[in-house]
């Protein structure tokens, strides 16, 4: 049985899919264990982002225990001296619960495809505002403002620009993709080039723009600021954008964005929307506020700066970190989903 519930928690995302964990198991205790080295990117300071990432399978894991008649007790960061330890979860056996998100957790996908305009129901906009359930530390908070929605699609978008323009960024990124199906069984890491879905020409171009030294000559006449302003048109085609905001900044903040995060995006799934995340100038932000500027330019700082009071204006935040945005809306569903490996235990000891 807990076999079957560290699957469901496997399903969580992660940034760039990189799955950043691993688990002991002992009787009724599953001890979750991050990995430092599967992320370390710009995006992940501090571990930030693979803290994300862990909320997302803890809350995965307490859905689909409970669901199973194994309702679990959580307990983030157990040991002081070893930030490694993110939780423990012990299980005791109970009836099984109706859980109405289980069932979506194997269907949660990033879709980056055009959404359409249309805008929320009241009654969507109440489920999603109010998914974050008996999680205590944080919120979510939504916007259909389309003034306010095109503000935010190039806030998101920013990512991309800074990823054509900073060679820690690309070099992070191009390395992540699967340019073909059987590399991407192979690994199941990192995403299929198929997620980002990019007509034939784009992707053409994209296979260019990994190459750094082509990539620079192509900046020179506007590639990166053209990319931004289409993706920025992408996300424009949104219901909705929303964001995750939590009371603190400490590491367990973090995993309690995460947990809010999967739980809205599950509720998303079921009510038949479709869901992206657009955190990368968020995580980038953690970097500058805590005083480390590398690997950005000044003025790569000061368009992050930018890009996060234009958020914090929106949303009308004051002290809140704000470690999650996404967008929302009604599309066809993605080309393709990315792959999970099968859950990493490192020592099994199991009664259950």
């Amino acid at each position: 049985m807990i076999q079957k519930i560290l699957e469901a928690g496997a399903q969580a995302p992660s940034g760039e899919n990189c799955q950043p964990w691993k688990f002991r198991v002992r009787a009724h205790t599953i001890y979750v264990f991050n990995i430092p080295g599967r992320d370390q990117s710009p995006y992940n300071f501090r571990q930030r982002g693979s803290y994300v990432a862990h909320g997302a399978l803890l809350e995965n894991i307490s859905i689909a225990a409970a669901a199973l008649g194994y309702p679990g007790h959580i307990e983030v960061f157990p040991d002081r001296n070893d930030a490694d330890i993110v939780a423990t979860v012990v299980f005791s056996e109970s009836k099984p619960k109706d859980e109405p998100l289980y069932q979506y957790i194997i269907k949660r996908a990033t879709n980056r495809k055009p959404y359409k305009k249309t805008p929320l129901a009241q009654e969507v906009c109440h489920a999603l505002l109010h998914s974050a359930g008996d999680i205590v530390g944080g919120n979510v908070l939504l916007t259909g403002k389309r003034e306010d929605i095109k503000v935010l699609s190039l806030v998101g978008s920013m990512n991309e620009r800074l990823a054509l323009e900073n060679k820690s960024i690309h070099d992070f990124l191009f390395s992540h993709i699967n340019w073909t199906d059987e590399e991407n069984q192979q690994k199941k890491l990192g995403f299929d080039i198929k997620t980002l879905e990019l007509p034939p020409p784009a992707r053409a171009t994209f296979r260019l723009f990994r190459h750094w030294p082509i990539l620079k000559v192509l900046n020179r006449v506007g590639a990166s600021k053209a990319v931004w302003k289409q993706n920025g048109k992408v996300y424009d085609s949104s219901a909705a954008v929303g964001i995750v905001a939590v009371r603190g900044n400490k590491n367990s903040d973090f995993v309690t964005a995460g947990r809010i995060m999967e739980r809205v995006w599950l509720t998303a799934t079921k009510l038949g929307l479709s869901f992206q995340p657009m955190t990368g100038i968020l995580f980038f932000m953690q970097r500058i506020f805590a005083g480390n500027f590398e690997p950005f330019t000044s003025r790569q700082v000061e368009l992050i700066k930018e890009s996060y009071e234009k958020v914090r204006q929106i949303f009308k935040l004051e002290r809140e970190t704000i470690p999650i945005m996404f967008r929302l809306g009604y599309a066809d569903p993605p080309t393709a989903q990315s792959l999970k490996l099968p859950p990493e235990i490192i020592d099994l000891q199991q009664k259950t």
